[in-house]
């Protein structure tokens, strides 16, 4: 069998039986993480039939963790993660520290060696940017206030694991150097964060200019994936992690007009890698091995959720978030993530994590996964207990300013299009006071509306992340003023799934098209026959003296932009 065919064949196996997983998980109201995981053991080396080439899924699902992390930090900017420093950098390092001595307590009742115990504490404090990141999105809360500071958590969690990386095997060997190698490692990680930030400003967002100035959809997203790809490679050569490579790639296009473009470039790339992620999880996974210690598997899975429940909400009840932040971010951290397995790794190479504990903490890692949506589905039931508990209710009660805060859009008009017809109907929206974000293709237009204090995004929206952006969910009327029919098909429906209840005014080309975007979920059609019609209608009432709305309201109904703005005009 040739190597090309080999690989095939495994990514061929591991995607079809993902898809079947997902689909049984999905029938089942379950999380697709779950059927993920279950395809991993049906492909694994511990059952029956087909068995995959681990390395190499594992191989590849490095790559879904290059593009989730780099796909983060463009979503999550400098300026958010100032705004959340306290409880993100004080926060996570108390719930790190304190999972790490839960860790220890337990190795030291169990009667393991100290290192084993202090590795254990090591590999449990650290949570799952994966599975954290694909529940918010699953939940579309990536942008709440629990989103952002779990985020923010993560990627504080994620630089410790530089640190554990290096420290914990050097006191398990009793190395003298270890405090130098930690040094060393810190310092050529600050080095490496400091050029990145550099490049971000001076370099990267004139790269990506000339590059979009080719109007070429496939030099853009090569562009994006080079960035990533490169920083992640770098990263790993100073000996750091290339997650955090591809983390400060996608921070450097995250102040810039291209971030949301690239997220919704690289996010239909990013999931196939992803789930091929929690494929390489499954594979590890020893079906007789759980039946054989199924009670000290869910003890420990049991022990795992509640420390790290229990440690974050420690940790970051001082910061007074309120009560449904603080129980959404608790719960949100109760799972051990991808850089677990790493320094599980780690500790069996310096013979401080026996096989037998390495397994175990393994298959608990699985069900601490499987509880996370469940956890976040009871969050707001628990959170709602406790802010009216007597006693402790008020800990819970008050909130730290702005983090739960929604952003100031909120009831406005979203215009999809920036054109000829786009331009006058932003124009007129402005006009009557009513709020107002753009969504374009073309930058030029997109920073020349920003210039002017018009908020602009620039995207095809056709993608969800790009009408995220635009809170499209919350808008009061959306305007689709494209002039391609093809592509206002696909936004009107895209548009009416983020936002049932909104009216949705289309921009069609002919007549015919009036039933297809209807169908597609358009409230209003408007053609240039019909405008140009009612147009004429309008002038001759009044070249007549006849009432234009007597004479208007006969041909047709009061469109859905007028009854929307109606208000704003009788103020």
């Amino acid at each position: 069998m040739s190597a090309e065919f080999h690989l095939i064949l495994n990514v061929a196996a591991a995607v079809t039986i993902a898809l079947v997983g997902g689909l049984l998980a999905h029938r089942l109201r379950q999380s697709v993480i779950v059927g993920y995981l279950l395809a991993g053991v049906v492909i694994g080396p511990f059952t029956p039939g087909f068995v995959g080439d681990r390395e190499q899924i594992a191989a590849l699902a490095e790559v879904g963790v290059i593009f989730l992390m780099f796909a983060l930090g463009i979503e999550f900017s400098l300026k958010e993660l100032a705004r959340i420093k306290g409880v993100a950098i004080v926060g996570t390092t108390v719930q790190v520290l304190l999972t790490m001595a839960a860790g220890v307590g337990l190795g030291t009742l169990l009667g393991w060696p100290p290192q084993q115990g202090l590795f254990f504490g090591g590999i449990i404090a650290i949570s799952s940017t994966m599975v954290i990141l694909k529940t918010l999105l699953d939940r579309g809360e990536l942008a709440s206030g629990h989103g952002r500071i779990l985020l923010g958590m993560l990627i504080v969690q994620d630089l410790a694991v530089v640190v554990l990386i290096v420290l914990l095997p050097a006191l398990a060997a009793g190395g003298d150097t270890a405090l130098y190698e930690l040094a060393w490692t810190l310092a050529r990680a600050v080095a490496f964060i400091a050029a990145t930030l550099f490049l971000g400003t001076r370099v990267v967002p004139r790269l990506m200019t000339r590059v979009e100035r080719l109007r070429s959809a496939e030099l853009f997203l090569l562009t994006a994936v080079a960035l990533a790809l490169g920083a992640a490679t770098v990263s790993t050569v100073l000996g750091l992690s290339p997650a955090l490579g591809a983390f400060m790639a996608g921070l450097m296009l995250s102040e810039t007009e291209f971030d949301h473009r690239v997220v919704a470039e690289v996010v239909p790339m990013r999931n196939p890698f992803a789930t091929l992620f929690f494929v390489s999880v499954g594979m590890l996974i020893d079906p007789a091995f759980i039946v054989e210690n199924l009670l000290l598997v869910v003890g420990m899975a049991l022990f795992i959720v509640l420390v790290k429940a229990l440690t974050t909400a420690v940790a970051i009840v001082p910061f007074r978030l309120g009560s449904n932040t603080t129980v959404f971010t608790s719960l949100g951290m109760i799972q051990i993530g991808e850089f677990s397995y790493v320094l599980a790794r780690a500790g069996r190479e310096t013979g401080a994590v026996s096989d037998t504990l390495n397994n175990l903490v393994l298959t608990s890692s699985v069900l601490t996964i499987v509880l996370t949506p469940l956890a976040f589905r009871v969050a707001p039931r628990i959170g709602r207990a406790l802010a009216h508990a007597p006693m402790i209710g008020a800990l819970f009660a008050a909130r730290a300013a702005g983090i739960e805060e929604e952003d100031a859009l909120d009831g406005h008009a979203v215009v999809i299009g920036y054109g000829r017809v786009g331009r006058q109907v932003a124009t007129g929206l402005r006009g009557i006071g009513l709020p107002m974000v753009v969504i374009e293709e073309d930058l030029q237009l997109v920073q020349e509306l920003t210039a002017a204090g018009v908020p602009a995004i620039y995207g095809d929206a056709s993608h969800a992340t790009i009408l995220a952006a635009a809170h499209s969910e919350r808008a009061r009327v959306i305007v689709v003023a494209l002039p391609d029919a093809g592509a206002t098909r696909v936004v009107v429906r895209e548009t009416r799934r983020v936002n049932p209840t909104a009216p949705i005014l289309a921009r069609g080309a002919r007549e015919e098209e009036d039933a297809v975007l209807r169908q597609a979920g358009a409230t209003t059609v408007v053609t240039p026959e019909q405008a140009g019609a009612m147009l004429l209608l309008e002038e001759t009432a009044r070249a007549l003296d006849i009432p234009v709305t007597d004479w208007t309201n006969e041909q047709r109904e009061p469109t859905a932009i007028a009854a929307t703005t109606a208000p704003l005009r009788s103020r």
